[in-house]
């Protein structure tokens, strides 16, 4: 952004609600992801008692219009109003809400405050829009974390070693190292390395899923042990790059008979 002499600059977005917290009496600290501008922090003055500039557009997963002011020096920017785009509401029962709030919470670990992200702002809205229609499966979830990966910078390569460069065989053994996230075959493996074992078509199934629309990874149905080991590649792929332990993974668990 190039600042004119004006100390403050008066923006619109479309942006989804990550999180709000309580600030003072009457005000709340909102997180929103903003379609060109990124993550973005701000103060929603009055926010808990307005009928008007934020009625109903506050709570995580509404998709919004929001106004805001941002100033040079300030770290928060000044939430000024929302138009509610698309209520959380269809959202509220406990599977929904549970599988709604990890993928919320890995876009908010997995991106910097003011830096522009469109490919998850789009990602994350396609991905809301999907989970109010249809189930949040594994490969659909699987798929997510994947295209969040690739999004943010850092895409897995599944069907080559990341040491020798050896293509990774449908019938092959291979290792995800843990501590240096990669895909490895049993040639490049060194003794007491921090492991995840998986087979070549467990990666194949997890590679094909970096080009399927989400909407189709909805129908997949791989087996068990394919199913448990891509959850499992995705997970070490993950860890490096999230700053604490996802606390949605609690309400997820908490839906298991």
């Amino acid at each position: 952004m190039v600042w004119s002499r004006t100390v403050t600059v008066s923006l619109q977005s479309e942006a989804l609600i990550l999180r709000n917290r309580p600030y003072g009496e009457s005000d709340l600290i909102v997180t929103f992801l903003a379609e060109e501008a990124g993550k973005l922090t701000g103060i929603a003055k009055g926010a808990k008692n307005s009928r008007r500039r934020f009625a109903n557009c506050l709570g995580t997963f509404t998709r919004v219009r929001v106004h805001y002011k941002i100033r040079r020096d300030a770290s928060l920017v000044f939430m000024e109003s929302c138009d509610l785009l698309q209520p959380a509401t269809d959202l509220s029962d406990p599977a929904r809400l549970a599988y709604g709030s990890y993928l919320i919470e890995l876009v908010d670990l997995l991106t910097e405050e003011a830096h522009p992200v469109p490919g998850v702002f789009r990602l994350l809205g396609e991905a809301i829009e999907r989970l109010r229609h249809g189930p949040a499966t594994g490969p659909f979830l699987r798929a997510f974390e994947l295209h969040l990966l690739c999004d943010a910078g850092y895409e897995p390569q599944f069907l080559t070693c990341a040491r020798c460069h050896h293509d990774i065989a449908p019938t092959e053994q291979a290792y995800v190292e843990a501590m240096h996230p990669g895909i490895i075959c049993a040639a490049c493996l060194q003794p007491a390395e921090s492991i995840v074992a998986v087979d070549g078509r467990t990666l194949a199934f997890v590679d094909s899923l970096k080009t399927l629309p989400l909407a189709e990874t909805q129908n997949l149905r791989p087996n068990g042990d394919v199913a448990r080991q891509a959850a499992r590649i995705l997970g070490a792929l993950l860890a490096p790059h999230l700053r604490r332990p996802l606390r949605s993974l609690k309400m997820i668990a908490a839906l298991a008979p």
